[in-house]
């Protein structure tokens, strides 16, 4: 059987409206070429389905099943057809995508909240994890992209810059260190000390500072969360690090940052993707969001002050 969509459209425009012609403006056709197409379905079908009057055109009763057997999936390819081009525009779909948590509290979840106002239909995932495994999930296609920093190039991945991070020590607002104009990582490794887990980027930093200072340093509680190591800084236990960025959404009562000196501990945080797999309209609409925040003034003013 040699049905066309063209034809079954044309048949069920004429049914609702009764008349040939008022179908024909629908599909853009000429009233000729389309009562040709309805002669067309009638002759495949090898039955009658118009009764045709002067004035108008009814169903006969083959016609009458005819119609009720398409039009759900007439409907239902009307309704694949616009879900098709809604996530063509990236007005529809569905992304999945992992984050450093140190980035996930702020600047992600922002653009994020953004991103749902612009984009009620687009369902998110956002999957919080450490460098490694962002860029393994990214590798073995378990997201669509990944938001971090790449330690070594590799070969199917592609690092696009999103903006620059440096570490600060963050201590009690009486420290000694408050007092201190410079604050290099001896002055750190002098005291208690407070660090992330060694898989988190901010500990791996930390250590490239340590090293550099030529200083042997393992830290005296190691926590998993950022909330924690600012309570336990708080309640006088050591000093730690953490990223600059982050700083404005965490409670920092009591407590005060300063920059690290010799070397100045700076991060690159960027979108991870395949280098074979293009972003999804809704991936890439998210990602351009994403840019656009880091850019404007308040993550901006961050970045500029990391770079100075």
């Amino acid at each position: 059987m040699n049905l066309k969509l063209r034809q079954l459209q044309g048949f069920a425009a004429a049914a609702t409206h009764g008349s040939f012609s008022a179908a024909a403006r629908e599909l853009a056709m000429t009233q000729p070429a389309f009562s040709q197409l309805v002669r067309e379905l009638e002759t495949a079908l090898q039955v009658k389905l118009f009764e045709r009057t002067t004035r108008r055109v009814e169903l006969t009763e083959a016609g009458r099943r005819f119609l009720a057997m398409i039009q759900r999936p007439l409907d239902d390819l009307d309704d694949a057809y616009r879900f098709a081009r809604e996530m063509a525009a990236g007005t529809r779909g569905r992304l999945v995508f992992s984050s450093l948590p140190s980035v996930a509290f702020g600047l992600v979840t922002t653009t994020l909240a953004r991103f749902k106002a612009l984009h009620p239909a687009i369902t998110a995932r956002l999957i919080e994890d450490q460098d490694s495994n962002i860029a393994e999930k990214v590798l073995h296609r378990e997201v669509d992209f990944g938001i971090g920093t790449l330690a070594r190039p590799h070969e199917e991945l592609a690092f696009r810059e999103l903006l620059p991070d440096e570490l600060q020590a963050v201590y009690p607002a009486r420290h000694a260190l408050a007092m201190k104009r410079r604050i290099t990582w001896r002055d750190l490794a002098a005291g208690p000390l407070v660090l992330l887990p060694k898989q988190s980027s901010v500990r791996t930093l930390a250590e490239h500072g340590f090293a550099a200072a030529r200083v042997v340093r393992e830290p005296d509680y190691e926590v998993a969360n950022m909330v924690t190591a600012l309570s336990m800084v708080r309640a006088g236990l050591g000093v730690t690090v953490m990223p600059r960025m982050v700083l404005a959404e965490l409670n920092m009562k009591g407590l005060a940052a300063g920059r690290i000196h010799d070397p100045r501990p700076v991060r690159t945080i960027g979108i991870i993707t395949r280098r074979d797999r293009a972003l999804s309209p809704a991936a890439a609409a998210y990602v351009d969001l994403l840019f656009a925040t880091a850019r404007g003034p308040s993550y901006n003013k961050r970045a500029a002050s990391s770079a100075a």
